[in-house]
């Protein structure tokens, strides 16, 4: 055989080993580079918003370090939320940087880690959440549902939603006295704040692990109530008797509109229920001694301590 030719031939066989060696090494290279959170917000083309949010809010390289859970809202969840890109370029970058980090929970938490019923925990931002599982293994954060399998990553757990979670400002107390519509309610907590402070001290707290849901007349509920309907009424009413029917207004757990069942629900006063009744896109709620269902009018009313929503009766137990 010709030398050169051999020669040539050693060499090609030499180069293409190298090269099938060089091609192997940047394949297991590529294999072996971990995808972060960041990482997989960056690539997924339904998180378009929450990606411009991160970025806006300069935590993309947090969103890369340590073990945590991302509670992460669609495009869709944006929009159903009525947050566009305009919106979030509105706020501050600390505003947003607040937003994104109400949506993460430090540690990898997976679904079958969740525990059943309703749970406070605190997230990034330091804000309260309420996450609940129900019996058929459904989970929802506030008002928001997941809505896909887990995706895993390197350092934790991309839980989808369909609501962007927006952080309570303050207590339960706090939600009641600084809204205009509920001044009735208000009063009437005050009236009974010397006598039986248990319950104003309950609306206030954020000990409790599952928070507490009120239902909360509105100012005009109150006006058409036989007893209640004028806040000199409510300032002279009798204490006992004022403090059972507030507590008939509240039922134990943080139970946001999207969990709420038809059927009795028990109430704070002892051995007193409400039946609630949900269809046809309405939530209806309806005391011992009410002779028409009251209606809710606004729904997930968030605070530290729990939820409240709107309805447009008193109800009486």
């Amino acid at each position: 055989m010709n030398t050169s030719f051999s020669m040539s031939l050693r060499r090609l066989s030499v180069f293409v080993i190298l090269l099938a060696t060089l091609g192997c090494q940047k394949r297991d290279d590529a294999v072996a580079e971990p995808q972060t959170i960041t990482d997989r917000l960056l690539e997924d083309s339904q998180f378009g918003l929450l990606r411009a949010a991160v970025a806006y809010a300069g935590v993309s390289d947090a969103l890369k370090d340590g073990n945590m859970t991302l509670f992460a809202p669609t495009d869709a969840a944006f929009q159903a939320s009525g947050i566009t890109a305009e919106s979030i370029r509105a706020m501050t970058p600390a505003q947003v940087r607040a937003l994104v980090l109400y949506h993460v929970l430090y540690g990898q938490v997976a679904i079958s880690a969740i525990p059943s019923g309703a749970n406070s925990v605190e997230m990034a931002s330091k804000g309260i959440a309420f996450v609940n599982k129900s019996t058929d293994g459904a989970v929802s954060i506030n008002n928001a549902k997941l809505t896909q399998t887990t995706i895993t990553v390197a350092n934790g757990y991309i839980h989808t939603i369909d609501r962007v979670l927006v952080p309570a400002t303050g207590s339960m107390l706090a939600a009641i006295q600084n809204n205009p519509n509920l001044t009735y309610l208000a009063a009437a907590l005050k009236r009974v704040s010397t006598s039986s402070p248990a319950l104003v001290d309950m609306l206030t707290s954020t000990t409790a692990a599952n928070g507490v849901t009120v239902f909360a007349p509105t100012d005009a509920a109150f006006m058409m109530d036989k007893v209640y309907n004028t806040k000199t009424a409510i300032e002279s009413a009798n204490v006992q008797t004022l403090t059972n029917t507030l507590l008939y207004h509240v039922i134990p757990g943080a139970v946001f509109s999207n969990q709420l069942q038809s059927g009795t629900y028990n109430t704070l006063l002892s051995g007193s229920k409400l039946i609630v009744t949900v269809g046809a896109g309405q939530i209806t709620v309806k005391g011992a001694k009410n002779a028409t269902l009251s209606s809710v009018k606004q729904a997930d009313v968030l605070t530290n301590n729990g939820v409240i929503h709107l309805i447009d009766q008193v109800l009486l137990p």
